[in-house]
Protein backbone atom coordinates (compact mmCIF):
# COMPACT_ATOMS: atom_id res chain seq x y z
CA UNK A 1 0.00 0.00 0.00
CA UNK A 2 2.90 2.73 0.38
CA UNK A 3 4.82 1.24 -2.64
CA UNK A 4 8.07 -0.57 -3.25
CA UNK A 5 9.98 1.30 -0.28
CA UNK A 6 7.28 0.78 3.01
CA UNK A 7 9.71 1.65 5.30
CA UNK A 8 10.51 5.07 4.34
CA UNK A 9 7.24 6.14 5.89
CA UNK A 10 8.88 5.18 9.00
CA UNK A 11 12.07 7.74 9.10
CA UNK A 12 13.12 8.99 12.84
CA UNK A 13 11.92 12.67 12.67
CA UNK A 14 14.88 13.75 14.40
CA UNK A 15 18.80 12.23 14.42
CA UNK A 16 19.65 10.56 17.76
CA UNK A 17 21.94 12.08 19.91
CA UNK A 18 25.04 10.60 21.09
CA UNK A 19 25.97 10.58 24.86
CA UNK A 20 28.95 12.52 25.37
CA UNK A 21 30.85 9.33 26.82
CA UNK A 22 30.71 8.05 23.38
CA UNK A 23 32.06 11.37 21.47
CA UNK A 24 36.32 10.89 20.06
CA UNK A 25 38.80 12.42 22.43
CA UNK A 26 40.64 14.89 21.18
CA UNK A 27 44.23 13.71 20.00
CA UNK A 28 47.15 15.11 21.23
CA UNK A 29 48.65 18.14 18.81
CA UNK A 30 51.91 16.68 18.59
CA UNK A 31 50.88 13.42 17.65
CA UNK A 32 48.36 14.82 14.38
CA UNK A 33 51.25 16.61 13.03
CA UNK A 34 53.36 13.49 12.77
CA UNK A 35 51.96 11.07 9.57
CA UNK A 36 52.91 7.61 10.08
CA UNK A 37 53.56 5.65 6.99
CA UNK A 38 51.90 3.20 6.03
CA UNK A 39 53.59 -0.42 6.13
CA UNK A 40 53.66 -2.43 2.55
CA UNK A 41 53.84 -5.83 2.05
CA UNK A 42 56.99 -7.44 1.55
CA UNK A 43 57.27 -9.51 -1.51
CA UNK A 44 57.94 -13.42 -0.53
CA UNK A 45 58.00 -14.83 -4.18
CA UNK A 46 61.39 -14.13 -6.39
CA UNK A 47 61.30 -13.72 -10.21
CA UNK A 48 62.65 -16.23 -12.12
CA UNK A 49 62.28 -14.47 -15.57
CA UNK A 50 62.22 -10.76 -16.79
CA UNK A 51 61.37 -9.14 -19.76
CA UNK A 52 61.48 -5.13 -20.53
CA UNK A 53 60.58 -2.90 -23.21
CA UNK A 54 61.31 0.87 -23.89
CA UNK A 55 59.56 2.94 -26.17
CA UNK A 56 59.54 6.65 -26.33
CA UNK A 57 56.85 8.70 -26.16
CA UNK A 58 54.87 10.65 -29.08
CA UNK A 59 56.77 14.00 -28.48
CA UNK A 60 59.99 11.69 -27.88
CA UNK A 61 61.11 13.70 -25.21
CA UNK A 62 60.54 10.76 -22.30
CA UNK A 63 61.60 7.10 -22.48
CA UNK A 64 58.40 4.78 -21.19
CA UNK A 65 59.34 1.60 -19.28
CA UNK A 66 57.36 -1.44 -19.68
CA UNK A 67 58.63 -4.27 -17.21
CA UNK A 68 57.46 -7.69 -17.01
CA UNK A 69 58.08 -10.03 -14.36
CA UNK A 70 57.50 -13.74 -13.76
CA UNK A 71 57.54 -14.83 -10.02
CA UNK A 72 58.33 -17.82 -9.07
CA UNK A 73 54.25 -18.99 -8.89
CA UNK A 74 53.92 -18.31 -12.18
CA UNK A 75 51.95 -14.81 -11.58
CA UNK A 76 52.93 -12.05 -14.37
CA UNK A 77 53.73 -8.78 -12.89
CA UNK A 78 53.60 -5.74 -15.23
CA UNK A 79 54.80 -2.35 -14.70
CA UNK A 80 54.70 0.45 -16.61
CA UNK A 81 56.56 3.56 -15.90
CA UNK A 82 57.43 7.32 -17.89
CA UNK A 83 61.06 7.67 -16.90
CA UNK A 84 62.67 10.85 -15.82
CA UNK A 85 66.35 12.47 -17.11
CA UNK A 86 67.36 12.08 -13.39
CA UNK A 87 65.97 7.98 -13.25
CA UNK A 88 68.52 5.11 -12.64
CA UNK A 89 68.72 1.37 -12.51
CA UNK A 90 69.53 0.60 -8.64
CA UNK A 91 67.18 3.98 -7.61
CA UNK A 92 63.96 1.96 -9.74
CA UNK A 93 64.67 -1.56 -7.93
CA UNK A 94 65.59 -0.08 -4.75
CA UNK A 95 61.73 1.51 -5.02
CA UNK A 96 60.38 -1.64 -6.60
CA UNK A 97 61.76 -3.26 -3.16
CA UNK A 98 60.11 -0.74 -1.17
CA UNK A 99 56.61 -0.97 -2.58
CA UNK A 100 56.63 -4.48 -2.37
CA UNK A 101 56.68 -5.32 -5.73
CA UNK A 102 59.81 -7.36 -6.20
CA UNK A 103 61.90 -9.61 -3.32
CA UNK A 104 65.12 -7.97 -1.86
CA UNK A 105 66.99 -10.23 -3.00
CA UNK A 106 66.32 -9.76 -6.28
CA UNK A 107 66.99 -6.09 -6.57
CA UNK A 108 70.53 -6.13 -7.49
CA UNK A 109 69.55 -8.42 -10.10
CA UNK A 110 66.98 -6.33 -11.64
CA UNK A 111 69.32 -3.11 -11.50
CA UNK A 112 72.02 -5.17 -13.65
CA UNK A 113 69.13 -6.10 -15.75
CA UNK A 114 67.80 -2.27 -16.23
CA UNK A 115 71.17 -1.25 -16.78
CA UNK A 116 71.73 -3.21 -19.63
CA UNK A 117 68.13 -2.51 -20.79
CA UNK A 118 68.83 1.42 -20.31
CA UNK A 119 72.45 1.22 -22.24
CA UNK A 120 70.67 -0.74 -25.44
CA UNK A 121 67.84 1.35 -26.00
CA UNK A 122 69.41 4.37 -25.41
CA UNK A 123 72.13 3.63 -27.93
CA UNK A 124 69.61 2.66 -30.15
CA UNK A 125 68.08 6.00 -30.67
Amino acid sequence: RNGIYPLMNFAVSRPHALPRALSQPQEDPQKAKTPTPEPFDVETRKVVQMQCSMELNEDKSQWHLTLLLILEDKLHRQLSYDLLPTDNSKDLATELVHYGFIHEDDCEKLATFLESAFHKHRSQS
